[in-house]
């Protein structure tokens, strides 16, 4: 399943919510949102500050399955 991976890279940059909504020009809830992986629509504009204020594409915002959420590994014969 893919996820939003918002929090994961500003984090690594030292970002929280409100330094990120506040560089990207966005609305904390609209950030939160984001952050939190809540949104049910991705608007192209909104994801665009975003990815330019963390400095990647925005196909970068995107990942897989969130680690924490996979079941126990399988090991393979």
């Amino acid at each position: 399943m893919t996820h939003l991976r918002v929090k994961e890279l500003a984090q690594e940059q030292g970002l929280n919510i409100l330094t990120l909504s506040q560089k990207a020009r966005l609305a904390y809830g609209t950030v939160q949102g984001l952050w939190h992986d809540k949104a049910e629509q991705y608007n192209r504009k909104t994801l665009d500050r975003v990815a330019v204020t963390l400095g990647v594409r925005v196909p970068d915002l995107f990942g897989g399955e969130p680690e924490e959420d996979r079941g126990p590994a399988i090991p393979l014969p």
